[in-house]
């Protein structure tokens, strides 16, 4: 009789805290400095359903959920018992918000971060996509420019510079005299040119920045900065170059039209310059 009575104290007591560790509170809210939100508390709420502890899970693991409330009964000291603290106040009030179809409810507004998270991310695809296309035509001006200075190099030999009369001066029959096209292929090339730098110079405008990519000691931010200190030197002298380029072919007086075609000539080749130095610093 008296191991039976015991038997059956032990049972109404067991049951007695099972119904103890059943009866969670029905809200739980934080205190002190964990109700204020922070970066790793808005990591914590937003993980809480990617691990599975929801309202199932706290029912199904009813340590965790007693240490939880605990940790929500007093101000948290360290940034770890906060953290337990956010992912009890999400997880308790989820299966209600699951219900209505809406995002959980928390202390931060979590839609408002998944929203801001998808903003980021277009942006960072965008900017990827955007450099991807600036690089190509950066490619192609590069290529056509170096086609435009080898035709415009030959017109310099045989007109008259800074550095001589010209070939066409002593010798009629020598290359590119007999004939303007060389003179045409190289305005269409400059043409070419101007056109590919146009695109890529304002894809790289508009490309997005907003971890301001530049700025920093790094060996990539001290690159980039590099790379647009070059971009003025080279945009700058691809305004010059046509400028140069058509007064030197218009004017009549022939010394005022020596000196536009050698200034032309030298800065097409200091364009030249900065923009393979650039597109080195890109590609490699």
């Amino acid at each position: 009789m008296i191991g039976s009575a015991a038997l059956f104290l032990v049972a109404l007591t067991g049951a007695g805290q099972l119904r103890a560790v059943e009866a969670l509170p029905p809200a739980l809210t934080l205190q002190g400095e964990a109700a204020a939100p922070s970066a790793w508390s808005m990591d914590v709420g937003l993980r809480v359903t990617r691990y599975g502890l929801d309202g199932g899970a706290l029912r199904r693991n009813r340590w965790l959920a007693q240490s939880a409330t605990r940790a929500t009964d007093a101000t948290p000291a360290t940034p770890a018992a906060a953290a337990a603290a956010v992912t009890t106040a999400a997880t308790t009030e989820a299966p209600a918000a699951a219900a209505g179809g809406t995002c959980e409810t928390c202390d931060i507004d979590c839609e408002t971060c998944r929203e801001s998270d998808r903003q980021a991310r277009y942006v960072m695809r965008r900017r990827a996509s955007l450099l991807r296309t600036h690089r190509a035509f950066g490619i192609a001006a590069w290529g056509s420019l170096v086609v435009t200075e080898a035709l415009g190099t030959i017109l310099a030999i045989n007109r008259p510079t800074w550095f001589g009369d010209g070939a066409c001066a002593s010798d009629s029959s020598a290359f590119g005299c007999g004939s303007n096209l060389l003179g045409s292929l190289h305005q269409a090339s400059a043409f070419l040119t101007t056109g590919l730098y146009t695109t890529a110079g304002i894809l790289a405008i508009a490309a997005p920045d907003p971890d301001n990519a530049s700025v920093g000691d790094d060996r990539a931010s001290s690159t980039l900065r590099l790379h647009k200190t070059l971009a003025w030197v080279h945009g700058v002298g691809m305004i010059l170059m046509p400028i140069l380029g058509i007064v030197g072919a218009s004017v009549n007086d022939p010394e005022v039209g020596r000196a536009f075609r050698t200034i032309h000539t030298g800065v097409g080749y200091a364009t030249l310059g900065a923009l393979s130095w650039a597109m080195y610093l890109e590609l490699f």
